[in-house]
């Protein structure tokens, strides 16, 4: 399953220049969630590239006008809380 959290403006240049943001991510640990993700935006047509390629953090930063694309092209929008729980399971399913 591929999540996304509410988009934030963290201060950062980032944001700065494209506005708020959010964190898209597979539920899926390792090579499986990377294509997941990876089959996911190219199918919504999502730009960019994944930080943190192939570690239990792997994501997509997703400008605010792309978070309901995403939404509507299947990602479940969950609160902050439940990402971080995300990304402690993927964390551990990686023995990281």
């Amino acid at each position: 399953m591929v999540v996304i959290d509410p988009a934030v403006d963290w201060g950062s240049p980032f944001n700065a220049r494209y506005g708020p943001s959010s964190h898209l991510m597979s539920t899926l640990p390792g090579d499986e969630g990377a294509q997941e993700l990876a089959d996911f935006v190219r199918r919504a047509g999502i730009p960019g590239r994944p930080h943190h390629p192939g570690t239990w953090r792997e994501h997509y930063d997703i400008v605010a006008p792309w978070h309901d694309i995403a939404v509507y092209a299947g990602a479940v929008a969950v609160d902050r809380a439940a990402l971080v729980q995300v990304l402690k399971t993927r964390r551990e399913a990686m023995g990281r």
